[in-house]
């Protein structure tokens, strides 16, 4: 009877350790990684404003760490009617050979000079889904460029940390 009795606290034992220790490693390996990203684009820009509302619309290529070679299209509003820096906001896609990545800008602003003609543009853009490598991707990029409104063009980086 001691035999018996000493067998099944060894086997309970050894049974709630292995449990203990699959539920450590199974809350370890589904843990998200941080991943660097940056990428900087060029292109072309479209505003027109009507009521004081600015539609925008951009395509441009470029390249970044880890997404590639690829391209980016946005469109968005702002409010024209606030000077001299103008907010919007608006969906994006970012394509590269790593894969895709859609994001919606939160908030962002452009900045005029006095002219009117060169705005400075920055804001915060969320990551809503992505593809390949970026398929469960979660996390906030900053972004700074330049829009040029007499020529047409824009230039901007995106930097942050992305969770995967």
């Amino acid at each position: 009877m001691k035999n018996f009795l000493r067998a099944g606290v060894v086997a309970l034992t050894a049974s709630t350790a292995a449990l203990v220790v699959g539920i450590a490693s199974a809350g370890t390996t589904g843990q998200a990684k941080t991943m660097p990203f940056t990428a900087k684009y060029a292109g072309t820009a479209v505003v027109k404003v009507t009521d004081g509302i600015a539609d925008i619309a951009a395509n441009g290529v470029g390249t970044g760490k880890p997404i590639g070679k690829g391209k980016i299209t946005g469109k968005g509003k702002g409010d024209s009617t606030q000077q001299p820096c103008v907010p919007f906001t608006g969906p994006g896609v970012m394509t590269g050979a790593k894969g895709n990545l859609s994001f919606q800008v939160l908030t962002g602003t452009g900045c005029g000079d006095e002219e009117g003609n060169v705005f400075s543009v920055t804001g915060r853009a969320k990551v809503l889904k992505g593809t390949k490598l970026f398929k469960k991707v979660k996390g906030t990029l900053k972004f700074t460029g330049v829009y040029d409104r007499g020529q047409g063009t824009f230039s901007i980086k995106f930097t942050g940390k992305l969770l995967v």
